[in-house]
Parts: structure tokens; sequence; C-alpha cells
């Protein structure tokens, strides 16, 4: 009972039960728009290649917008942010099932609503992970962080259940799917108002501290770089994300041509995914600030890696859904303990900007997903996942030499890693003078110092109201 009650603590705060419930459904609405977009533009060509390049928009506005949606997200109030980018889905997936509904859809189109879709995702996402810190206590916060990884799990359960639920009732195929993606641009009639009702805004920047955007974005780079524990970090969640999620491009052209199934037949196996996604992150939450945090994050590698073989051989289709659990495990407690580190080993002040680069790795893989369908066109969609599976084992190998070389180097002060207090072997850097106030206007002290501290370690707070 207590593990239970110690998993959903920041249940207590209303404003973050508005953002986890808003979270949930926008999540489970872009979880089955994404699911299908592949799979719609396998429909119209048959071609593995076509399903890749449907998901290019998404990559190329992550990758070069990311970054600078977390200068935003430092500079601004969070609460507009996060509404823009909630509008804004709601609205394109609503327009994408009118164009499907009346076979107006084409690739190009496909193209540029992942394009704008990934644009708006580039402005919320940053902004609603720098918001959570002033919407709990610090000692909530670590638990808050693993709820909202929760969320997209769940939303990961959900899309899928919807999919297989419009499956049961009626062929996904040609209107009927521009049907459900019409059904999940509904949800953000809800997502929207939820959103609204959060009372805490998430303070901006002051004006008079505001530097030029390329300035700060060059000085959150720079600090990325310079740090060699969050360098390690961020390129192996680029890889691991770009390698994981070539899943999605390669599943409808796998199931027709080794499985004999439709190519919007995703549901099932998106289904296992998520349910398996679901529990390795309650299990992995009461750990990732832990001293198994860095070896769970390479197990977990290693596990996707493996999941990733063993689809690539299953003899059947029954085989291949129990199969994909690992890769939906792995995939998923890679993410969830890489980016809780990410976070623990940041600074406050740079917290938007490094979680920014970090999304980056989202528009990485729908850059790759052009590559991995060239590949499957060439030499077979389970050669090709069998591919994915050697190279994700490869970067966790060099994922551990890394965390080898670096697991002794002084931890950064102001860090929740480093208030977490020593570990044997590892010391703590001897902080700089405290300056009159933090990059964000806030006194020394600021409202997500310590984001993955253990809840048990941290000084007790009133719940904010």
């Amino acid at each position: 009972m207590r593990q239970i009650r110690q998993t959903f603590a920041a249940f207590v705060v209303r404003d973050f039960r508005y953002m986890w419930g808003g979270s949930l459904l926008s999540v489970t609405a872009f979880m089955t728009s994404f699911s299908l977009i592949p799979s719609v533009a396998y429909e119209l060509t048959g071609s593995y290649t076509a399903a890749g390049i449907a998901m290019l928009g998404s990559g190329i506005s992550q990758t070069l917008l990311g970054p600078i949606g977390g200068v935003i997200a430092d500079r601004y109030r969070k609460k507009p942010l996060v509404m823009a980018g909630q509008v804004l889905p709601g609205v394109l997936l609503g327009a994408l099932g009118a164009l499907i509904v009346t076979d107006l859809i084409s690739i190009p189109l496909l193209v540029l609503a992942t394009l704008i879709m990934g644009a708006g995702f580039s402005l919320m996402g940053p902004a609603r992970q720098a918001w959570t810190g002033f919407i709990v206590p610090r000692r909530l916060l670590p638990n808050a962080v693993a709820l909202q990884q929760m969320s997209m799990n769940t939303g990961q359960v959900l899309g899928p259940t919807l999919i297989a639920l419009f499956g049961v009732f009626m062929a996904l195929e040609g209107s009927n799917t521009g049907i459900l993606f019409l059904t999940v641009a509904s949800f953000f009639a809800i997502v929207v108002p939820l959103t609204a009702s959060i009372r805490t805004e998430g303070p901006a920047k002051p004006t008079a501290e505001r530097r030029a955007m390329r300035i700060e974005l060059a000085e959150g780079f720079r600090y990325l770089r310079s740090n060699p524990r969050l360098r390690i970090l961020w390129g192996y969640f680029l890889l691991i994300v770009a390698c994981g999620w070539g899943f999605q491009t390669l599943l409808p052209g796998v199931l027709a041509q080794e499985f004999g199934r439709a190519p919007t037949d995703v549901g099932p196996t998106f289904l296992i995914f998520g349910v398996s996604s679901l529990v390795i992150n309650i299990l992995l939450a009461g750990a990732v600030s832990g001293r198994w945090a860095w070896p769970l994050l390479m197990i977990m590698g290693l596990v996707m890696a493996v999941g990733f073989w063993l689809v690539a051989i299953a003899p059947s289709y029954g085989v291949f859904l129990i199969l994909g659990a690992f890769v939906g495990a792995g995939r998923s407690g890679t993410m969830l303990v890489n980016q809780s580190l990410m976070m623990g080993n940041t600074n406050p002040a740079y917290f938007g900007r490094v979680m920014s680069f970090a999304m980056m790795a989202f528009g990485f893989q729908a850059l790759f997903g052009p590559v991995w369908g060239g590949i499957a066109d060439a030499i077979g969609g389970r050669e090709t996942m069998a591919l994915i599976g050697v190279m994700a084992a490869g970067a966790t190998v060099f994922m551990l030499f890394g965390w080898l070389r670096t697991r002794h180097l002084p931890l950064e002060p102001g860090t929740a890693a480093a208030s977490m207090g020593r570990r044997p072997g590892t010391s703590v850097q001897r902080p700089e003078p405290a300056p009159a106030g933090s990059a964000n206007g806030l006194d020394a002290l600021p409202g997500f110092a310590a984001q993955l501290a253990p809840v048990a370690l941290m000084d007790p707070q009133k719940v904010r109201s």
C-alpha cells in the first residue's frame, strides 16, 4: 500500500491532476494518429519507403524547431505555450480525418500534416516539461516525472485499443480510418479546457534577463556538450529512439508481407506494446533515482535489441505479437531511465533547453523513417528489424563504456543528482558563488532544482493549491 501511495503521490496536487488528464488524452490522440499515418501511406502506395516518408515532416520540424522550443520554454509563460501546442494538433487531426473521408488524402498532404504536428509538439513538449516544475512541490517532482511518462505509455495502450475496437466494428481502411482521425481530434475539446483550468502559470523569464535567442540556444548547447554525462546520455537517446521507433515504420509492411494481414491492422501489436511499456514503467518508477539507474538504462537497451531480433524470426503472427512486448518494454524503459538521468544531471537554469535537445530524438527518428523503409524495400522487413537490433545493441555497448568513463566524475552542484548525497567514489563540485537570482528570475532554490531526488530524501513541503 505504501508503494502504491508513493507511485501516485503527485496526484494530491489539483493542477497536476488536470495536467496529467490532458496529457493522457492528447497522447492517446497522438499515438492513434501516428500509429495510423504509416499505415495510410502504405495502403496508398504499398511501399515501405512511402510509410517512412509520411512521417518525414515530423522529423524535419522537430529536429529544426525542437531546440528553439526549449529556449522559448525557458523564456515565456508555460501555460499559453502548452495550450497553443494542443489547439494546433486538434484542428490538424480533424482536417486530416476529413481529407481521408473524402478520399483527397495523398503522401504530400500526410507529410505536410506531420510537419505541422511536429512543430506543435516542439512548442508544447519542452514547455510542459518545464511547467511541471512549477506545478508540484519539489518533494513530489520525481513522482510527477514518472507519472507523466506513465501517461504517455497509458496513451500507447488506449490508442491501439481504439484502433482495435474500430477494427472490430468496421474495416479499418479508406474512409473508416478518417472517421477514427475525426474521433481522436474531438479529444482536444476536453484537453484544452482541462489545461485552461490549471491555475499555476509557470513564470516567464524577466525581459531584462533575456538575450538574443541564438545566444541562449548556443549557451544551452555548450552546456550540454560540456557535461560528459549529459553528452553521452543525449547521444544514446538519439540513437535508441531512432532505432526503437523504426518499428512503427516497418510494422504495416511486415504485417502485410509476412503474415498476410491488412497494413492498418496495427491495433493488437501496439496494444501489446503499450501494456508492456506501462508495466515496465511502473516497475522502474521507484528505481530511476537509485544506484541501479545507470545499469538499468543499459539493461533496457539490450532488452529492446533482443526484442527486435526475436520479432525478426517470429514464425507466426501470434508469436510476433507476444515477442513484440520485449521491444515495447525495452524501448519505453530505456527512454524513461534515460530522460530521468538527463533531468537529474541538469542544472535547472538549462532544463528547458536540455530537454528540448533530448526531444530532437523524436524528429531524428522520423528522419530515419525513409531510411528504414528504403532498407526494408531492398532487403526485407524482417532483415531490417534484425539490423535495427544490431544497431541498438552497439549503441548500448558504447553507452556502457561512456558510463564507466564518467561514473566517478564530480556531480554538478544544484542538480538533483548532487542533492541525493554523495555516492561512494563520487564527489560534488564546489559550487560557484550564488547569483542574486536564477536564470528564471527566481531565488536560489528554483522550483525544479531536485527533479529526481527520492521523495524520502526531500524536505517536506506544503502542497501547492
